[in-house]
């Protein structure tokens, strides 16, 4: 209950700058239990599901479509950062992420037509340990999902997929405690703050709640040699460009 308050506290300002609509039903959703979480079902028998597709319709009632893309991907991104340190644990050495996240930025920066995948972006290598944990696996579902939000028609079907691998599954973390407190994150932190276009200020991982400054500078990385190594090209979409600037820069 004690992180869940502070969430409420660190969270007020960003809620603040959210449509009212949009924050009366996160704090309507934030007051339901869930058995989905390991909680006593709710007396309303109100489903996860349920809740996260309200929250959805909630966002796209305010938002034009391409302005809840925008929203979307950047929430792909921040479940992939969070995610991310589960992969690693299992596969220290893999160059897999960090190359979805690139070939992510690109993709939405600049044109698809001039240019070839040059990115390894499948964990096909990695087939011997896929397969053996149950963490390993849902969180490497979770970044090949990050890919399927690029095509508009999957963008919420893949973010469902994504929150499903993450509050169900054990992508960011096993087991079942702490599952309320993940939820809280999501709800109070990284939704308010990717419909804003920002990035949340704390980032939920296996090794707990941290603040996103100490993540974020690899991701930052990853954008900059997407920006140096497109430099010659004449595509770039610079409004979009401007936004993932502007999402990075917390």
């Amino acid at each position: 209950m004690k992180f869940i308050l502070r969430q409420v506290e660190q969270s007020s300002l960003i809620l603040a700058k959210i449509p009212d609509s949009l924050r009366l039903v996160i704090e309507k959703i934030q007051s339901y239990s869930y058995a989905e979480l390991y909680e006593e079902k709710d007396i309303h028998g109100i489903s996860l599901e349920d809740s996260l597709n309200t929250v959805f319709n909630a966002i796209e009632k305010e938002k034009n479509s391409l302005d809840i893309s925008y929203c979307y991907f950047f929430m792909a991104i921040v479940m992939g950062i969070a995610v991310q340190p589960t992969i690693k644990t299992y596969l220290p050495r893999e160059t897999i992420t960090g190359n979805i996240f690139q070939y992510l930025f690109r993709d939405w920066i600049y044109s698809q037509d001039n240019y070839q995948l040059n990115f390894n972006v499948s964990f096909r290598n990695y087939q011997n340990y896929l397969g053996q944990y149950q963490a390993l696996d849902e969180a490497v579902d979770v970044f090949e999902n990050m890919l399927q939000a690029l095509e508009s028609v999957k963008t919420r079907e893949a973010i469902l997929n994504i929150l499903d691998d993450c509050f169900q599954g054990y992508a960011i973390f096993p087991g079942s405690q702490g599952r309320r407190e993940l939820f809280d994150w999501w709800l109070l932190d990284v939704v308010p703050s990717v419909f804003c276009g920002r990035l949340p200020k704390n980032i939920h991982t296996l090794k707990g709640v941290d603040k996103m400054t100490k993540h974020i500078s690899k991701i930052r990385n990853y954008f900059w040699k997407v920006v140096e190594n497109n430099q010659s090209q004449g595509n770039t979409d610079l409004e979009k460009q401007d936004l993932l600037l502007r999402f990075l820069a917390q």
